[in-house]
């Protein structure tokens, strides 16, 4: 599982305190939480060593503030998402290059949580703030799904 995002930055911090409760409940010994700034490159690595990719990040796709969405970049038709300017290229880009070069990725699942403000200095919205058990849920799922 991957938390992206900055704490500083208001909503965009959900991912990575989704990555600190996630620690909490101990999810097994085959199950890594990174915390990331930005998705790059890098996840390539982790991604071939996986049954499955969980990342987590606040994502503009036009619904109210707080609100959850999850999809799977590794199929070839996804609904198209908008993320915070700060990841605008990333996992998406990742995966459309790792399927031209013939890299085998496992499933990369995002689950993603509409923000309301990603100033700097402020903490998560209410509204996302709110979210956030209905994320861990989505998580812990996606994560016992893939479970030996």
């Amino acid at each position: 599982m991957i938390g992206v995002g900055n704490p500083l930055m208001g909503d965009d911090g959900i991912g990575a305190e989704v990555a600190k409760s996630l620690r909490k409940l101990h999810l097994g010994s085959g199950v890594e939480i990174l915390e990331r700034q930005s998705v790059d490159l890098s996840i390539l690595t982790y991604a071939r060593e996986a049954r499955k990719m969980v990342i987590v990040d606040a994502i503009k796709s036009g619904g109210p503030p707080g609100s959850v969405i999850r999809f799977d970049v590794t199929r070839p038709h996804y609904p198209s998402m908008r993320l915070p300017v700060a990841h605008e290229s990333g996992v998406s880009d990742i995966a459309v290059l790792a399927r031209r070069s013939g890299i085998r990725l496992p499933p990369i699942i995002v689950v993603g949580v509409e923000p309301a403000d990603c100033s700097p200095g402020a903490g998560l919205s209410k509204a996302v703030a709110g979210a956030l058990p209905l994320v861990l849920e989505e998580v812990t799922k996606e994560v016992k799904e893939c479970a030996p």
